[in-house]
């Protein structure tokens, strides 16, 4: 996976591009619809799957967190609001394979960045490893501790 991250006055930014080896119909199945979804992120589903759409992060002994479905083109893109930041997906049909790129955009005011950032990276890993096996990753295998340290020099964030 290839993960590229970037500031400026507004946030944080972090691009990651990986290569899954599954039609594009497949990834966008499980990026866009609850079934699909919870396969990989348990906590999310979908309410109405369209731009203007709601979908709900269900958090433990907390109130479901509403998000807003920003962009939304069938087996091309999905993107959502993220707490106060933006996530998106942009699939493209490489034959036999699709190529995934995820971009997050997060204010400063956001309060874990780079628990975020390696928390998607995970997420990315997870999406590839369902999509070609069937199966999700055991969260427990991350090292996030050397992921969050990699994710903060690179950025220069504390």
């Amino acid at each position: 996976m290839e993960a590229v991250y970037s500031k400026d006055e507004q946030g944080a930014y972090q691009t990651l591009k990986i290569i899954i080896e599954q039609d594009v119909a497949t990834v966008f199945k499980l990026l866009s619809t609850t079934e699909g979804i919870q396969q990989w992120f348990p906590q999310l589903s979908f309410e109405d799957r369209q731009v203007g759409g709601k979908m709900k992060f269900q958090m433990d002994g907390q109130d479901d967190e509403e998000m807003e479905i920003t962009a939304f083109e069938e087996n091309e893109t999905i993107g959502y609001t993220w707490d106060i930041g933006t996530v998106r997906f942009d699939l493209h049909d490489a034959g036999k394979e699709t190529v995934l790129i995820f971009d997050e955009c997060l204010p400063f005011a956001f309060p874990h960045i780079i628990l975020d950032f390696a928390g998607w990276q995970f997420q990315m890993e997870n999406i590839k490893q369902v999509a070609e096996t069937g199966s999700s990753i055991d969260q427990q295998a991350l090292d996030f501790d050397s992921k969050k340290q990699e994710i903060a020099e690179k950025l220069n964030l504390k």
